[in-house]
């Protein structure tokens, strides 16, 4: 069978794409989503400013495929470990909580820089102007997964609670993420904030899941 030659224009091309990538994570990581420009972002890539928007139509929708490109990983990371947590015949809502946060648990010590520019990115997608259409796009499912395993954990049935208080859960972490990833500044760190705090963050985090229990039980008699 006769190989078939790729052509070095597909091949630079390729690379050219992803070198954006990782450029377009690197900035939102340090950044957030609203500073990169087209230009800082080419400048990360060592490309010129406008394959930008000639590989991907526009910077919103290079920082969607940014956001795409590596979801499948964290998705994976995250059902393997809420699994893990469901196999406890005591799985309690501190368990669940506990698998949401387990990809991001090392993130300060990580050493594969792209993978913790992803999880930083991740974490900055309640700041971006699409970021919870694009949350919602690959991590949707995912999500609805916690949810699901919440309310076996809990006598909440309202999906608007458990949207609601899923959607306060991640806000909370988000903030702890952002510290995690070094990325906010002296002066954005959030107040009080001692490296182990993650426990006492899931158990507080818990308690307002039951508080919502208590507020559905009132509300009911």
């Amino acid at each position: 069978m006769d190989t078939v030659a790729v052509r070095p224009t597909v091949v630079r091309g390729a690379a050219t794409r992803d070198a954006l990538l990782d450029a377009a994570e690197a900035l939102i990581a340090d950044h957030g989503f609203r500073t990169p420009s087209h230009r800082m972002i080419a400048g990360g890539a060592g490309a010129h400013v406008a394959l930008v928007n000639y590989h991907f139509g526009s910077k919103e929708m290079l920082f969607e495929a940014a956001v795409e490109r590596r979801a499948a990983r964290l998705s994976q990371a995250w059902r393997a470990a809420l699994d893990q947590a469901r196999r406890r015949p005591d799985c309690a809502v501190e368990d669940v909580l506990r698998a949401w946060w387990e990809p991001f648990g090392d993130l300060h010590l990580q050493e594969d820089l792209p993978w913790r520019n992803y999880l930083c990115v991740v974490a900055r997608l309640a700041s971006a102007p699409d970021g919870n259409d694009w949350y919602q796009r690959y991590f949707g499912t995912v999500d609805r997964d916690f949810q699901r395993a919440l309310a076996e954990t809990l006598p909440l049935n309202e999906q608007e609670d458990l949207d609601a208080g899923f959607r306060y859960a991640r806000s909370l972490f988000g903030e702890v993420l952002l510290h995690r990833c070094g990325k906010m500044g002296g002066d954005c760190v959030p107040r009080g904030f001692r490296d182990n705090d993650t426990n006492r963050l899931i158990g507080f985090v818990a308690g307002g899941f039951r508080g919502l229990v208590h507020e559905t039980l009132v509300a009911a008699d």
